[in-house]
């Protein structure tokens, strides 16, 4: 394979790269805005859905080199783009935060990437997100946050009405943020909660907005989720619902009840299989939670059971650096406060999604990408951080195709159907090869079959693996999607299958495909805190929880939470979206809000299996809580 010349690291992450070399063609862009009694759709259109031209704005996120250089950029920011103001208010000891989320028109981004090149550590692809023109509501003033302690949720699914997060005085709800481009309610247009909420997208309800939609007497639950625009509510079960439960759900004394600020994720979000969009929306989120907290609240929890399995898997993901920062800011402010961050470990243990490749040795593998897809596939390539793009020599074989040397230049996007590209992440190297819809509803559909990927061996010194993680295509909870997932595999990998159910969940010999290293791409930073699962009677990992190492400092989850009862029943019951009803959900998005309703109590409980050995799943917490009866 020939390499190319080594250059200058473009700041640009490969996703914004090829969404602007095939035109932002699958990129999701909003068209959709309320107006009064106009029925309006629930999603946001994209390239697939028989529109003509490019997007009208992209969305990115942005790693500042420092707070300096961010400042700095303040100074650049394209006519119509829109910074939320949050982003640029300096906080008293560590200066403008050195990250941002923006929008801008597409026509600028050329001239305004070429004014930030120096200043950019990563500017990563995000959610483009326009200022809604729906009717605008006033928000009702909220009663101050009770307690010292604010919980933060950032989901899909907020039953306010459901008694398990209701007081005898009203929903322990402080502040719900839809941000839902459809979302009605007040805008967040700098004046609540905080002069710097001007986030100019989605819609809020404070507590006494929804306390209005369920009074005391008379009205239903069904009723009150219709006025405030939750139309997922009509489900008997959410995701968000169920994991806020579990975080904060009703416990006898009422005196302990923490007020909750809900961060209702978009659907674009959670239908984006690649994960691509949730980052912008969590960094959002997160913020927002942090302006919502009183004079007294000296502890906030916010918990994320979402999560990619792509990412360079050590710390320095935007969003991550950005989690870095909010529990530094946190600490440091006028108030001190203690925030901690709970995430889910990931449920990929057996998902066949990773593998290493040794960097001296080289390797190959198969990607088996199944029909019907109707949206893109991704999979990541990283490279150990000494080596450079000149020396990451990588051939791609699609299905029924020729190969491509990919690294005889910058990028190839043969006959439309598929793009692959080498280059930076900061100062790692990696690749990203996406395949277009293999069920595409315009233009020609992306190979579906058999992918073969081949790093050839390169022996000059780094002993060092190249870690390979696909995007996942799992179904969110009330998602509907006709493709299944695509999966890693070779010859090690199919033997096993011919082995005894004694090692079904071991490392298949001879394979490149790992089970270790799983975690979720944003739980590899130091500072959260990351909760892995396991089976409640046998005190065994749960089979999908993903463990570590990863390519950073973080050997793997902190704790691990029961996520199933036993082999035979499993799951972690919780509230369901109308009173008195439960559901059962597997998962480490049920262990992370466990996780955090200790930190919420302020509980150091023992471990139960403080065992070394065990460190890549996190010792082992006693769970399930009290919170969870079996009757």
């Amino acid at each position: 394979m020939a390499r190319y010349a080594s250059k200058r690291a473009d700041p640009r992450e490969l996703y914004l790269q090829w969404a602007m070399e095939t035109d932002f063609e699958f990129i999701f862009r909003e068209t959709s805005q309320r107006s009064k009694g106009a029925k309006q759709p629930r999603r946001q259109d994209d390239g697939r859905r028989g529109h003509t031209g490019t997007a009208s704005s992209v969305g990115l996120l942005i790693g500042w080199k420092s707070s300096e250089a961010a400042a700095l950029a303040a100074r650049a920011i394209p006519k119509g783009a829109v910074v939320p103001k949050v982003y640029l208010a300096p906080h008293e000891k560590l200066g403008v935060p050195p990250f941002w989320t923006m929008t801008l028109p597409t026509a600028a981004l050329p001239s305004f990437l070429r004014s930030i090149e120096s200043l950019a550590e990563v500017i990563e692809l995000a959610a483009p997100v326009t200022p809604g023109s729906h009717e605008v509501i006033q928000n009702k003033l909220p009663a101050p946050s009770k307690g010292n302690t604010l919980i933060g949720v950032l989901d899909d699914g907020c039953a306010f009405a459901n008694a398990r997060f209701r007081t005898t005085t009203g929903t322990r709800i402080l502040w719900l943020w839809n941000q839902d481009i459809d979302a009605i309610g007040a805008p967040l247009n700098g004046t609540l909660p905080s002069p710097n909420v001007k986030f100019n997208y989605g819609a809020q309800w404070s507590r006494a907005d929804l306390d209005a939609f369920f009074p005391a007497v008379g009205g239903t639950q069904d009723e009150a989720y219709r006025h405030a625009g939750l139309t997922g509510l009509r489900r008997s079960a959410t995701h968000g619902t169920h994991v806020m439960d579990l975080l904060s759900g009703k416990i006898p004394l009422e005196d302990n009840l923490w007020d909750i600020v809900f961060i209702q994720f978009p659907q674009a979000g959670i239908d984006d299989p690649s994960g691509i969009w949730l980052k912008r929306f969590a960094a959002d989120g997160l913020f927002y939670i942090l302006e919502c907290a009183g004079p007294d609240v000296d502890r906030i929890v916010a918990n994320i059971s979402w999560g990619p399995q792509t990412g360079p898997h050590d710390g320095s993901y935007v969003l991550e650096q950005a989690m870095e920062w909010f529990v530094q800011s946190a600490k440091l402010s006028t108030k001190s406060r203690d925030l901690f961050i709970t995430l889910a470990a990931g449920n990929s243990f057996s998902a066949r999604t990773h593998a290493s490749v040794s960097y001296a040795e080289g390797g190959n593998f198969d990607w088996i990408l199944p029909p019907d897809g109707e949206t893109p596939a991704f999979i990541e390539l990283w490279w150990p951080k000494p080596v450079s793009p000149a020396q990451a020599l990588l051939r791609v074989i699609p299905p029924h195709g020729p190969g491509y040397d990919v690294s005889n230049g910058p990028a190839t996007n043969p006959d439309g159907t598929w793009w692959a590209k080498i280059g930076h992440y900061g100062s790692a190297t990696h690749a990203v090869l996406v395949v277009h819809p293999t069920a595409a509803k315009s233009g020609k559909n992306g190979p579906h079959g058999r992918w073969r990927v081949e790093i050839e061996p390169t022996p000059d010194g780094i002993e060092a693996d190249i870690d390979i993680y696909v995007a996942r295509a799992d179904h969110n909870m009330g998602a509907r999607r006709r493709a299944k997932a695509s999966y890693l595999t070779d010859a090690g990998l199919e033997d096993q299958r011919f082995g005894s159910p004694a090692v079904r969940y071991h490392e298949a010999a001879n394979s490149v495909v790992r089970r270790a290293g799983t975690m979720s791409g944003i739980a590899t930073g130091s500072s959260p805190e990351v909760a892995a699962g396991y089976v409640l009677n046998t005190k065994e990992p749960a089979p999908y929880s993903s463990s570590g190492p990863t390519r950073g400092v973080r050997t793997g989850p902190n704790y691990a939470m029961a996520t199933e009862r036993s082999q035979a029943r499993i799951g972690i019951r919780g509230a369901g979206v109308r009173t008195g009803t439960r559901v059962r959900l597997i998962g480490t998005s049920t262990a992370a809000p466990q996780r955090g309703r200790l930190l919420a109590e302020r509980l150091k409980p023992p471990p139960i299996n403080p065992d070394p050995a065990r460190t890549g799943y996190g010792e082992i917490l006693p769970t399930p809580d009290p919170h969870d009866p079996e009757d």
